[in-house]
């Protein structure tokens, strides 16, 4: 837990909703480099080990993004020497809307930007669409690569290397205030994509450098398979995990099948988690706090163990009053990470470390 560096910068970002200044998006670390993105959409690339800045772009001003509902939050992706961003940038009478109008916002080409990931320069930039909150994610299928974007409006499919966009299929809610922010499984040549605001989720193939629809829930009405919000759902053996649903109370966890869309199983939790899968299992991680290991079955909702409230461990005068500390509080949106046997979780306002390896004959 000792820090080793720190980087910051100053800005003038400010919450549309109230949350916290950011930032949204995870730090990508590529060999001695780590690349970070504001709530502001300030790109930084830094030195791992010292944090010295490299190189910075300010997409705002140089690409005319204008605030989305809560900033900017969708987590770039380093493919060969390529650092590739959904930016989202406005023409320029567009830049003039008040924040969050992005029913007056027309893009001006850069939705995806490349950048080559030593210098910033940019190499190429795509399509109209918007930003989202979604991760883009770069695969191979076949004998060529992928990347596939979940925009605003809807799922990119393009080459990352050379920026050619082979389709745009929209998925998007009809309501202005609605988001994307599930970022896409894929399995083989089939991608899945998923929101909570309105269309819920949809299960495509990729075949002839274009998708046809698997199944989708377009016309289930409140019946849908999986509508997720901010997390995204995990695939094994043919299921897929993940939370539904768009606010407390109406959120819970459920299993579908791949394939075909039907719901294996729902368990109300009534709140959002996100998921880690290890060793047949899944580690969930409340926005309350609660902590679950989970068996993975597709037959039912199968709760190992659960902490309800995780605390510290008190000493001294603290100890004899019997006062410990709540270590987690909400909202607790990160996913767990686990790494060398050692489980990382965030609350709201703390980091906590756990250790998960058990002693010798336990």
């Amino acid at each position: 837990g000792k820090i080793l560096w720190k980087f910051g910068y100053p800005t003038n970002y400010v919450d549309l909703y109230g949350y916290n200044g950011g930032p949204r998006a995870s730090p990508v670390v590529d060999e001695d480099r780590v690349y970070i993105l504001g709530a502001e959409g300030m790109l930084h690339c830094l030195h791992v080990v010292d944090g010295r800045e490299l190189w910075k772009v300010d997409t705002k001003s140089e690409f005319g993004v204008v605030q989305n509902f809560f900033g900017v939050g969708g987590t770039p992706v380093v493919d060969g020497d390529l650092l590739i961003v959904m930016v989202g940038g406005a023409d320029e009478d567009a830049q003039r809307a008040p924040p969050g109008q992005l029913d007056r916002i027309h893009g001006n080409g850069s939705g995806i930007v490349a950048f080559d990931k030593h210098t910033g320069k940019v190499r190429y930039k795509i399509t109209d669409e918007l930003a989202s909150y979604c991760t883009p994610r770069v695969v191979s299928i076949g004998d060529r690569r992928w990347c596939f974007a979940l925009c605003r409006n809807g799922l990119v499919g393009f080459e990352p290397q050379t920026g050619r966009v082979d389709f745009e299929f929209p998925w998007r809610a009809r309501i202005l205030e609605s988001v994307n922010a599930s970022t896409p499984v894929i399995v083989g040549n089939q991608v899945f994509i998923s929101e909570t605001y309105g269309p819920g989720s949809a299960l495509l193939k990729i075949e002839a450098d274009r998708p046809t629809v698997v199944w989708d829930d377009s016309r289930k009405g409140r019946d849908k398979s999986m509508k997720c919000h901010w997390n995204t759902p995990i695939h094994i053996d043919g299921y897929l995990y993940g939370c539904s649903g768009r606010n407390e109370p109406d959120s819970d966890m459920r299993c579908i099948d791949w394939q075909t869309g039907k719901v294996q199983w729902v368990e109300s939790t009534r709140i959002r988690n996100s998921l880690l899968y290890v060793d047949g299992h899944f580690i969930s991680l409340a926005e309350d706090g609660v902590l679950q290991l989970i068996r993975v079955n597709p037959e039912k909702y199968d709760v190992v163990s659960t902490i309800e409230e995780l605390r510290d461990k008190p000493s001294g005068e603290d100890a004899s009053r019997g006062f410990s500390r709540l270590l987690l509080r909400s909202p607790c949106w990160s996913a767990p990470i686990l790494s060398h046997g050692l489980l990382y979780v965030r609350g709201n306002d703390r980091l906590v470390c756990l250790e998960v390896i058990p002693e010798p004959g336990g």
